[in-house]
């Protein structure tokens, strides 16, 4: 019986080619598209589920609070915090503080010539810390003792890999005691081994420098403990609360210890918060130096994507398989005569759909490595497919009969309920012989999801257009910017500058710390008493020279340019930072003194210019300043001559930018950026969501109108003696095409209709994150209706004008 099963089985899907292959290439991209975002969803929600009480460590974050009822997040702190709240908080089973820093590496070799390593370019691996870290997150130590290793000053713990990096192939106990420098002048001593994590995380560091060097060395200059007026990017705070403590028991501590050491602005507050470990890879509010944020609303959205595409070929096999149904009456009519059941015909016919859907899987696998190298830029690293993993193969399983019953359950009740005595007289159900209301459905839903998309695809597109091209209150075209590393000397930057100056394609050069637009500007406050009291606000900042605002294009509207100075000496502030401290003109703000938190000095406003974006245009403008710490600029910005140049001219005032930078820093590596591409890196995430809703827009619009096609031709095929009749009685070509279509394109605009709602309404959510944004015009769904009517009609338009000149002679022959 069941080989039986299988034979008709393979009888009917090498019967009807085409309609298989439209079924296996549809389902083959639902399911792989399923099975690549099921490897993305389960790659993410992987991080650091693997610590031990991982439930009870949380991060020490702030939330501020400002006069217009604003909130900001941030997910560092003060260096000098996660040591106090220690003995001034109660409920902590551990608190651990680091600090992450790009160090450059050198490991002496005896006699021979030191091995260099540069200093990370994006996230480091290297962090200065407590002893108390190795008693929050467990690593397997291989020498040395977590008790011990980082106590004392100029101590260091390696990774295993970095142990093998450094040193070569060696026992772990023989690299006790040997010499690692860091920034040249940093010697320290490697106090003990541990072993790499091999699940995912964010704490992928491998350099533990003792906490308790800070104060012993340079380090000391760049990580203030004893001032509490400084949020430090890089500044980092974890604890593990005691067994039975509540997050909710240990914040009603916080508001006592805020008011103990953080002084904040009239009107404005900070709140400290507790941050779950689970939240820190998801929760990009909360932004930090080392980890790689995942959108959990971008998860959730691919989830959802993958499930429509699937349901999309799953509804053009329901639909092809029931149009088909008409042809194989009379088998089910036969088969009923001759004692078949209505189960053993549901059998054979989910036994079709199974053999289908296991093929369309064989081939989803087969397709889906060279998806993940296709879009490796928009999967993160470390994404594979391992068909030998237990949960790909129970989810591949699990697809496999999940699509199977939803694609041939309806299919097989619909055939297997025929009476035989119509059903032999090639009649079929009389539902299937009606309006096929359900049918219509289907098509109007999978049209419906693909109009989401397109409309989508647009708006996204535009906002992306934008945000690229709106003017940010600077130039951005033909600047190159170049860090030059921490140890180095004031006086090197300032010869390599020089130099820099004198080469014929550089225009114009400034010194300053990070570029107008950039992630992670520091920040304090700034306070100015005026006659109707004390206005103190937190602002961001950078340190430059006088040539900063020239080479940005920043518009001085008020007073003068900076002067650049050793020492803090003046300030230059923006339209919004003169605003917020009480002046209702910028030339009210010159030469009135103000305090900041930079070692709490005052100094003189100086000049106010004009807005600019120092952040993305997520965020609104906010009170930024400007001012001179020569010790602090180790950034170089380049404007490079545009006029009469060539690409080619560009290439080589780099290469000699480069010639210079090796003669000035030898041990350095020359490395550069384009201002307008790092502006452009500030919207990755949604460039990466532009190109994920093209992709599925695709394929969901190619499922359609395969599916469209398949009906298109059994609706030819089905009316063709009606056609025959309509010819003979003078029927145009034109006629017949547009009888055949119109139903079609009906459905395509009742899909329009529902589209348009809902794609409004989550795009109107999308673009909320924005706070300068595009608006939804009318025109974006008229010509996205009109792009889907006419996919449709080039698809159907095949089989229409096929059917409209075909001979009636032979579709009449038979009667």
């Amino acid at each position: 019986m069941i080989k039986n099963y299988f034979k008709t089985a393979w009888r009917n899907i090498t019967r009807n080619k085409v309609y298989t292959a439209i079924n296996v290439l549809g389902l083959s991209l639902g399911i792989c598209a399923c099975l690549v975002i099921y490897l993305i969803t389960s790659f993410e929600l992987s991080y650091d589920n693997f610590h031990p009480d991982k439930e009870r460590i949380y991060r020490i974050v702030a939330r501020f609070h400002n006069p217009n009822g604003k909130t900001d997040d941030l997910g560092s702190t003060i260096s000098a915090l996660p040591i106090t709240i220690r003995n001034e908080v109660s409920g902590f089973e551990n608190v651990t503080a680091f600090y992450n820093y790009a160090f450059k590496v050198t490991i002496p070799d005896g006699s021979k010539d030191p091995r260099k390593f540069d200093a990370a370019e994006d996230v480091s691996s290297i962090i200065i810390t407590e002893p108390q870290y190795f008693n929050l997150f467990k690593y397997q130590w291989l020498a040395g003792n977590a008790a011990t290793a980082l106590k004392e000053p100029f101590k260091i713990v390696l990774s295993e890999s970095e142990v093998q990096k450094y040193f070569g192939d060696v026992e772990p106990q023989n690299v006790i005691g040997r010499n690692v420098t860091y920034n040249d002048s940093l010697h320290l001593t490697v106090s003990g081994v541990v072993k790499d994590w091999s699940n995912n995380t964010d704490f992928g560091f491998k350099d533990f420098v003792s906490f308790a060097t800070i104060q012993h060395s340079f380090l000391k200059n760049d990580i203030d403990l004893q001032h509490w007026g400084m949020w430090d990017y890089n500044s980092q705070g974890y604890v593990k609360l005691a067994k039975g403590v509540t997050p909710a028991q240990v914040a009603k501590q916080f508001p006592a210890f805020v008011k103990a050491h953080i002084t904040m602005p009239p009107g404005n507050s900070v709140e400290l918060k507790l941050q779950p470990l689970a939240d820190v890879h998801f929760n990009s509010a909360y932004e930090d130096s080392y980890t790689r944020k995942a959108h959990l609303p971008t998860l959730y959205a691919l989830i959802g994507i993958a499930l429509f595409i699937l349901v999309i070929a799953v509804i053009n096999f329901v639909n092809l398989s029931t149009a088909q149904s008409l042809r194989r009456a009379k088998e089910v009519g036969v088969r009923k005569v001759l004692g078949g059941s209505k189960t053993s015909l549901t059998i054979q016919f989910l036994i079709e759909t199974f053999f289908v859907t296991i093929v369309a899987v064989f081939v989803s696998v087969m397709m889906a490595n060279p998806v993940l190298a296709a879009f490796h830029n928009l999967i993160p690293p470390g994404v594979t497919l391992d068909l030998l993993s237990a949960p790909v193969l129970i989810f591949l399983v699990s697809v496999t009969i999940f699509t199977g019953l939803l694609a041939g359950i309806y299919p097989a009740r619909v055939l297997s309920s025929y009476l035989p005595v119509i059903s032999l007289k090639g009649e079929g159900s009389q539902k299937l012989n009606g309006k096929s209301y359900l049918r219509k459905s289907l098509i109007v839903f999978q049209f419906t999801v693909s109009l989401v998309f397109i409309i989508g695809t647009v708006v996204i597109g535009n906002q992306i257009h934008f945000i690229l091209n709106k003017d940010l209150g600077f130039n951005k075209d033909a600047i190159i910017s170049i860090r030059t590393g921490w140890n180095s000397t004031s006086e090197q930057l300032t010869v390599y500058a020089n130099k820099i100056k004198q080469l014929q394609g550089v225009q114009l050069i400034t010194r300053h710390r990070i570029t107008p637009a950039a992630t992670g500007h520091p920040g304090t406050y700034m306070s100015y008493k005026g006659a109707n009291g004390e206005n103190k606000i937190d602002a961001s900042f950078d340190f430059c020279d006088e040539n900063y605002v020239p080479l940005f294009g920043l518009k001085i509207i008020a007073g003068r340019n900076l002067r650049h100075a050793d020492t803090l000496t003046e300030f230059l502030v923006n339209e919004t930072c003169a605003r917020a401290l009480g002046f209702k003109h910028p030339e009210d703000a010159l030469g009135k003194i103000v305090e900041v938190g930079i070692n709490n000095q005052k100094r003189a406003i100086v000049g106010v210019v004009k807005d600019f974006h120092s952040k993305s245009l997520h965020e609104a403008i906010t009170p930024f300043f400007l001012c001179s710490i020569k010790d602090n600029e180790r950034t170089l910005s380049i404007k490079l001559a545009t006029a009469g140049k060539q690409a080619d001219d560009f290439k080589k005032t780099i290469t000699q930018i480069e010639k210079i930078s090796k003669e000035v820093y030898p041990n350095e590596k020359f490395e550069y950026k384009f201002f307008d591409e790092t502006i452009a890196n500030l919207y990755e995430k949604e460039q990466k969501t532009a190109k994920l809703m093209s992709t599925a827009m695709g394929i969901a619009i190619f499922i359609s109108c395969m599916g469209l096609f398949g009906l298109a031709t059994f609706t030819a095929q089905q009316r063709v003696k009606e056609i025959g009749i309509r010819k003979v009685l003078g029927a145009s070509a034109s006629s017949i095409v547009s009888m055949l279509s119109r139903d079609f394109i009906s459905l395509v605009m009742i899909a329009i209709l529902i589209a348009s709602p809902i794609a409004y309404y989550f795009m109107n959510i999308w673009l909320q994150d924005f706070a300068y944004r595009i608006n939804i015009s009318w025109w974006i769904f008229v010509v996205s209706g009109v792009s889907a009517i006419l996919i449709a009609l080039v698809t159907i338009s095949f089989q229409s004008v096929k059917a409209a000149l075909a001979n009636p002679v032979k579709s009449l022959r038979s009667e």
